[in-house]
């Protein structure tokens, strides 16, 4: 299939730059919970997301550029379909269509040495050679970063809340809650992760994995995904290859 081809031309290129790029050791997101940190300035980040399930497994891509004062800016390629079963349909009906191509935008904010605050969206829409079966999509969010002073080893934790319209957290709750955090095992080596969308709808799911990080700054994070309670979610797995900010003009001075 011509996704299934994509999605291994996208790996075979990321695989290729773990050999050359820089070492940077910033995590930017957790699995589905967007972190706050922001692409430092002329930094190129790259996630590409693969989502696997009984029902339906997708393929997610993320791309960003820091453009400073405290801004981040990319594109996002979600809901490319790996496979299906041919007697499952769409979750939005056989009118759906994917993917889904968004732009993004992010701004950080530095409350204390100990506390970020992220604010951010994307939106976008599903192409189709028929405009009534385009649809807009949103997805807006506000998200904290705690840290304890003087505590690495306690790590970083998230809190915050998002708004999405019905196009991109299919049918149930509007709004909803977000957690998670990350805590160091080995330093700057593997960490302990985990996140929740909260809400009854598509994106209220758990993941709960980890994430390690290369010497060449490139991370291979991997999670089990629990569905949220009174979703009505598949459980599935998750694998995520990151890399969280390539200079795109040379090193930084």
């Amino acid at each position: 299939m011509r996704t299934v081809r994509t999605v291994w031309i996208l790996v075979v290129v990321g695989a290729s730059w773990l050999v050359t790029a820089g070492t940077v050791s910033a995590q930017q997101n957790l699995f589905n919970v967007p972190s706050g940190q922001i692409t430092k300035p002329g930094d190129v980040f790259f996630q590409q997301q693969f989502n696997f399930t009984r029902a339906v497994g997708t393929s997610n891509t993320t791309v960003d550029v820091g453009v400073g004062r405290g801004w981040e800016v990319g594109f996002n390629i979600l809901d490319v379909e790996l496979y299906r079963p041919r007697n499952q349909p769409a979750a939005d009906g056989p009118q759906q269509v994917n993917p889904d191509v968004l732009l993004n935008f992010q701004k950080g904010v530095e409350i204390a040495d100990y506390w970020n605050v992220g604010f951010g969206s994307q939106v976008g829409w599903n192409p189709s050679h028929r405009a009534r079966d385009s649809r807009f999509l949103n997805f807006t969010w506000m998200i904290h970063q705690f840290e304890v002073p003087e505590r690495e080893e306690l790590g970083k934790w998230y809190i915050g809340a998002y708004y999405s319209n019905t196009a991109y957290a299919g049918p149930g709750d509007r709004v909803g809650f977000m957690l998670g955090s990350e805590i160091p095992i080995v330093k700057d080596k593997l960490s302990f992760q985990w996140d929740w969308l909260g809400g009854r709808n598509d994106l209220g799911v758990v993941v709960i994995g980890g994430v390690y990080t290369f010497e060449s700054g490139w991370q291979l994070s991997l999670g089990a995904q629990v569905p949220g309670p009174k979703s009505g979610n598949p459980a599935g797995v998750v694998l995520e290859l990151t890399f969280p900010g390539y200079p795109l003009f040379g090193r930084h001075r």
